[in-house]
């Protein structure tokens, strides 16, 4: 937990210096009050991020308290860097009120072959398998707390939904806890969706008429069913429109989630993780 506040630490910093410049460009941007960025009502982007993950998952047995444990990235090989699809959009019928969603989705895979490796009570001697091919949906409502000619602060509430799919699978010669699996192969497969509660905070500056930056901070924390998740998001970023409809995005995103999976048999316990650059283009009137 020390870490990830660490690194919301440190994005808040870089949210500071780019408010910086906006502060000391407040009394050049006054004679302005028609900045594209806080006029449009609806606004649709598309974006690349080239993210860096730090995943990891822990199965235990509720019965003999045995557990498998996946550092994605490290012993099973996931690609640590990866670009990633995103799609986000806002709707403002009045000045007060509005509705926002994002999308995004990862896929991930790799094969390990004539390994002879520990998960943590598992042992392989042969082939092991992982895929993950998760995505993430958020549905917001959106409560402008403040706005003038050149800024606007609002709250959001709604949810956050992740849909895990990650399946890993291993063949050979194969123990747990040093006792042997007869039949060589060993399975774990998540397919939950996990809808959320969310509240956050978010940011927008315009320092001239095409140039204007944003920050954002999210909380997610619930149990829904069996679902237990606490996830912490931010984001900065810089907006450079072309015109009155098309801009040009740029920033950086952050997110590290824990989830609970609590069935009957089986605890999962999963850590996601990421970070990194994002780039897109979107589209408003």
């Amino acid at each position: 937990m020390t870490a990830k506040y660490g690194k919301l630490a440190q994005l808040a910093a870089l949210s500071a210096l780019f408010w910086l410049p906006a502060v000391s460009a407040q009394q050049a941007s006054l004679g302005d009050p028609t900045t594209m960025a806080l006029t449009r009502k609806l606004s649709v982007g598309i974006a690349a991020g080239l993210m860096r993950f730090d995943t990891n998952f822990k199965f235990t047995d509720r019965a003999t308290g045995l557990s498998v444990f996946l550092d994605s990235e490290g012993s099973m090989g996931l690609p640590e860097v990866k670009t990633i699809p995103l799609i986000y959009g806002f709707w403002r019928p009045s000045p007060k009120h509005g509705l926002g969603f994002s999308y995004f989705s990862v896929f991930r895979e790799s094969e390990l072959v004539a390994i002879d490796r520990r998960f943590g009570d598992l042992s392989v001697d042969g082939r092991a398998v992982l895929e993950d091919d998760t995505r993430f949906y958020t549905l917001a409502y959106n409560y402008t707390l403040f706005q003038d000619s050149r800024a606007f602060l609002f709250a959001s509430f709604g949810i956050n939904a992740i849909d895990l799919k990650y399946d890993f699978d291993a063949f050979g010669v194969l123990s747990i806890d040093d006792e042997p699996v007869q039949t060589g192969e060993y399975r774990e497969r998540i397919e939950q969706f996990a809808p959320i509660p969310m509240i956050g905070l978010d940011a927008w500056f315009a320092i001239t008429h095409r140039w204007s930056f944003g920050a954002r901070a999210a909380f997610v924390a619930g149990e829904v069913a069996d679902v237990r998740a606490l996830i912490l998001e931010s984001r900065i970023r810089a907006k450079y429109d072309f015109n009155k409809n098309v801009g040009l995005i740029i920033g950086l995103n952050y997110f590290d989630g824990d989830v609970t999976l609590n069935s009957t048999d089986v605890k999962t316990e999963i850590n996601y993780g990421f970070e990194g650059l994002m780039l897109g283009i979107d589209v408003g009137f």
